[in-house]
């Protein structure tokens, strides 16, 4: 059995790929329009342009009535990890895995006060999902899954065995630190700019102006990264971030789905941290500082009802 916490537009685009290989799947998800609407419809889930279809799924909005695991999929908002980091370990059937594809920084650091370290794992997930409205989920694009255990040694096969089982394109790596980073850096120089300009990735594509800013802010994410000890080739990042764009050219980034509903973002754990991380090192980052004031500022006017 796995269970998806967070069944947002990913978290339910994963839940659909597990369902529909025959794997058995439940979600957990706070409650709201989103799970009524599966609930008592089904979910229609459907390709970005294509056909909906209705997918049953098995959903619940307490955690302490979803029956133990074999693998739990963290896909909750970065800022709501310390909430729900106590409630995990109780999804885990004995000798279970727990797995965070979220966004941003400080995930792990949340989780592993409640969760065994050689239980944790950890990674990014560049599938794309969008949800037009409650209850329907649309695809955004291809991508890839890469994970690795949070203790060095642990023997994950078995977890990604059920990714490729169920047609995933994934990856088992020796530590996951690399890796968020990675997701980190790309999420720093996507998401603000499409939730700034209300553009899907194939829009931002589409502008040089935009390529020009998402380069920069590319560049400064990865300086942080090196401070923190992390070693990643600006180059080589702009390489894969316009290749995943292209790859999820439909797909609507999370932050910009957040902001057209009025949502808080996770503009804290990504655009946010890096800049704490840069301070602690003396760097200047001055596009990751503008977009994450532009943000943050977008957010209150949401809160206070400005359009």
């Amino acid at each position: 059995m796995i269970t998806i916490y967070g069944c947002g537009a990913l978290g339910s685009r994963v839940a659909v790929k597990f369902k529909e290989a025959g794997i058995d799947v439940q979600c957990v998800s706070r409650p709201g329009p989103h799970l009524d609407r599966i609930r008592s419809e089904g979910l229609l889930f459907g390709e970005s342009n294509g056909e909906l279809r209705t997918v049953r799924l098995d959903l619940f909005d307490d955690p302490s009535a979803c029956p133990p695991a074999d693998l739990v999929i963290i896909l909750v908002k970065a800022w709501q990890t310390p909430g729900i980091a106590p409630r995990v370990k109780d999804l885990l059937s004995p000798g279970g895995f727990a797995l965070t594809l979220q966004n941003g920084l400080g995930n792990v650091e949340a989780l592993q006060g409640h969760i065994q370290g050689d239980r944790l794992l950890a990674g990014s997930i560049s599938y794309g999902a969008f949800r037009p409205e409650p209850g329907v989920v649309r695809s955004g694009g291809d991508g890839f899954i890469r994970f690795g255990p949070v203790q060095p040694g642990v023997d994950a096969r078995v977890v990604l065995d059920l990714f490729l089982s169920a047609g995933f394109r994934a990856g088992l790596e020796e530590s996951p630190w690399s890796i968020i980073w990675e997701k980190v850096i790309l999420n720093a120089a996507v998401n603000p700019v499409a939730a700034l300009t209300r553009s899907p990735n194939g829009g931002l594509l589409d502008s040089p102006l935009t390529m020009k800013i998402m380069q920069v802010l590319c560049r400064e994410a990865t300086a942080a990264a090196s401070a923190a000890g992390i070693s990643v080739d600006p180059d080589t990042q702009w390489g894969q971030l316009k290749k995943i764009l292209e790859m999820t050219a439909g797909n609507r980034p999370s932050m910009l789905q957040d902001i057209e509903a009025g949502n808080r973002t996770e503009i804290e754990a990504i655009s946010g941290e890096i800049l704490r991380q840069g301070e602690k090192a003396s760097l200047s980052l001055p596009y990751t500082e503008v977009v994450y004031g532009l943000v943050k500022a977008l957010e209150a006017s949401s809160a206070s009802g400005v359009s």
